[in-house]
């Protein structure tokens, strides 16, 4: 059903205009859990510019979304995949960039500034969409919150104006690093850099939007004034970075340490890296005009590519092993409110680990002796530490985790676990016998996951009363990561 606000008809954005002057345009992709770019949402995005270079009365925009979790999360893959034709690709995707030259000439032509509200994942055209408002503030929900261009990953480049755009933002070298690696950023992070003006929680994001948008219609060089709260923030080292990119020999060492770094980890595999470093070097080197032309170029050949089709398949199939419950009956999943984990090494600490800080579960660990229940503890508490360190995580949070996970060393505490996880030392007695020693200590009910890598579960199984509840569970090492 169209969402009618404003007098605009639209289906995958709701639109109002406040009293003062403010419009907001909240992304709803209709029928999606998520806001992606496609042809609709960009129709729709299109008739909100539109209206904003029409009205007098629209002082200001704030662009946000109405999921929940979720700004907008990039392209639709699945229209990407679609593609066959290079020049097709380039003709919607020039389309694309008309619409974010005129969401940024809202505010270099017409004095209208717009800024970007996000929550959730704003990543590859969701990041391009933001580098095109003239403000950008973020949630500072260190979990949900990510910034990026991460098109590599896809075989692709960011496709609407991103090697031009991010550069310009945040120096030639960062972006370099986040355009050729995929990788994205948190809010903290990304205010450091420069990609966001502000943090503030979630609750009065929208809020703390419009307030700014009204300031800075008010503000007499908005963009000068962003670039020098930006540079206050940045160390001396990245300040020296700058300096060294407004220099042409800088600029020379910098694209060849680029490719060089590039050329190590790809070893010459994968041609979406290179592309992106040339439409990045060609917009500083010709202008942002000649970068804005290859990239249309190169996005063209890319898309179409095998290796971007097989990447992007990679990916629908990663999506959907996320959603494999693993079997084909329709058994339903069982509670489990506490877990014992036998081992305090490595693999049992990491276990315990997980346990506590995705399903903040309940753990148990059981080990030999004093100072083995010790390891495992501490382990656990290297990994909550480094959350806290990375700002994962909030202290009092991971003090609230590390209360969940205790100690025996005498099976003192399973008789109420739902599910031991054995992460022994790969002997086929020493399991089995940890094995009867937990069926002994534990309810009729309780499941025995082994974590065997090379041990037949069917052979584990041998000594079990109840071979029936013996399963396997298979953990990668290090198990937090």
């Amino acid at each position: 059903m169209a969402k009618k606000n404003a007098d605009l008809e639209l289906d995958h954005i709701h639109f109002s205009v406040d009293d003062d002057g403010v419009a907001t345009a909240l992304m709803d992709r209709s029928g999606e859990t998520m806001n992606t770019l496609g042809p609709d949402l960009a129709g729709d995005l299109v008739k909100v510019i539109e209206r904003c270079e029409t009205d007098p009365k629209i002082k200001a925009l704030v662009m946000g979304s109405a999921k929940p979790e979720n700004f907008l999360a990039g392209a639709d893959i699945r229209f990407l995949q679609s593609l066959t034709d290079p020049s097709e690709a380039v003709t919607m995707l020039g389309e694309g960039h008309t619409a974010f030259a005129r969401l940024e000439a809202l505010t270099t032509e017409l004095g209208t500034p717009v800024v970007a509200a996000i929550h959730g994942a704003c990543l590859g055209g969701g990041m391009e969409l933001a580098l095109a408002c003239s403000m950008r503030i973020a949630s500072n929900d260190e979990k949900r919150t990510q910034l990026g261009q991460p098109e590599v990953q896809l075989g692709l480049i960011p496709g609407g104006g991103g090697t031009q755009r991010l550069p310009r933002l945040i120096g030639i070298a960062t972006a370099l690093d986040l355009i050729l690696t995929g990788r994205n950023v948190r809010p903290r992070r990304a205010l450091k850099m420069g990609m966001v003006d502000e943090v503030c929680p979630k609750e009065v994001l929208i809020d703390i939007a419009h307030k700014r948008a009204l300031e800075a219609v008010d503000s007499p060089d908005p963009d000068e004034a962003r670039l020098t709260r930006m540079r206050s923030w940045l160390s001396p080292a990245a300040l020296q970075q700058l300096a060294l990119e407004e220099n042409p020999v800088g600029r020379k060492l910098l694209f060849s340490k680029a490719e060089e770094k590039m050329l190590e980890t790809t070893k010459g595999n994968y041609p979406a890296p290179p592309a992106a470093l040339r439409c990045v070097k060609l917009g500083v080197e010709e202008g942002p005009e000649a970068g804005y032309a290859a990239e249309l170029a190169e996005f063209g050949e890319l898309v179409v590519s095998p290796e971007a089709k097989a990447l992007m398949s990679v990916f629908f199939s990663s999506q959907a092993l996320k959603k494999d419950r693993g079997i084909d009956s329709k058994a339903k999943a069982r509670n489990v409110s506490k877990v014992g984990v036998l081992g305090g090494g490595h693999m049992g600490g990491g276990v315990a680990a997980v346990n506590t800080t995705k399903a903040k579960t309940p753990t148990r660990i059981n080990e030999v002796d004093d100072a083995g229940v010790g390891r495992g503890l501490a382990y656990v508490r290297r990994v909550l530490d480094g959350q806290v360190k990375r700002r994962r995580m909030k202290p009092a949070d991971a003090d609230r985790a590390m209360s969940l996970v205790t100690g025996t060393t005498n099976y003192g505490g399973f008789g109420d676990v739902d599910l031991v996880i054995e992460a022994v030392f790969e002997d086929l007695e020493l399991k089995q016998g940890v094995l009867q020693k937990t069926e002994a200590a534990t309810g009729d009910d309780a499941i025995f996951a082994s974590n065997t890598s090379s041990i037949p579960i069917s052979q584990i199984a041998q000594a079990a009363g109840r071979p029936k509840n013996v399963v396997g569970m298979h953990y990668f090492s290090p198990v937090e990561k």
